[in-house]
């Protein structure tokens, strides 16, 4: 049975943890840069206009989580956590509510400095941000496994924010039309095509859809890398 205990012991010490590390502090304010300059320009009308947004969930959901996964490693009290009595669940939830929590606060910050004009159905938008962060936070979980410091996750990290944070600016660099189609089914696309398609009051079961599939198969690979460790 999971045990809400446990889960926010591991909460509390991710965030005084979190507290004391400059890298993670400095690497979650990036996304605040980006929302005032989109703010000073007139206004974009296209998927880009979202960007911030997704640079949130990238820079704190998986930046900020690889870290506080790779801190553990660093400090060798990962494999001590893995045999601990807390289960799966207890540990992916305990290590990944401060990433969440941070990237809520971030997402909301982003969207009034940037002035980013949101669909009105708030509901569906919280479930895509929700979805959303499921997708990055688990991508963060996996890129701290499988650095060995907290330096490191920003060298591994870099392919990632160009694929899923940048990825609007990175196509326009890509004059293969089969490379653009195939980046257009990655989440972050994905997420900026919901949004749009939600403003534009178009239907959104497409891109929910394939959100969810990337949300189920990247916890499914967590989960399997997680398990792994434990074991290694």
């Amino acid at each position: 049975m999971t045990s809400i205990r446990r889960i926010q012991a591991v909460f509390i010490k991710d965030y005084r943890d979190f507290l004391k590390n400059a890298y993670m502090l400095s690497t979650g304010v990036i996304p605040l840069f980006f929302a005032f300059i989109f703010n000073q320009g007139e206004g974009v009308q296209s998927e880009a206009a979202f960007m911030p947004i997704v640079l949130s969930m990238v820079m704190v959901g998986s930046f900020i989580q690889a870290g506080v996964i790779a801190e553990e490693k660093e400090k060798n009290t990962l494999r001590g956590l893995l045999l601990s009595p807390l289960n799966t669940a207890e540990i992916f939830i305990g290590k990944s509510l401060l990433s969440a929590v941070l990237s809520v606060i971030m997402i909301a910050a982003v969207i009034f400095i940037g002035e980013i004009p949101m669909p009105d159905q708030i509901f569906l938008v919280a479930a895509a941000i929700l979805i959303s962060l499921v997708i990055f936070i688990s991508i963060g979980t996996i890129l701290g496994l499988i650095s060995r410091t907290v330096m490191e996750t920003s060298v591994i990290g870099i392919p990632v924010l160009f694929i899923f944070g940048v990825g609007d600016i990175f196509q326009t660099m890509i004059e293969s039309e089969r490379v653009i189609q195939v980046m257009g089914y990655l989440p972050d696309q994905q997420f900026g095509h919901l949004l749009m398609q939600l403003r534009e009051g178009q239907s959104v079961g497409e891109p929910f859809l394939v959100l969810s599939l990337w949300a189920v198969v990247s916890i499914i690979v967590t989960i399997f890398i997680f398990k792994k460790r434990r074991f290694d």
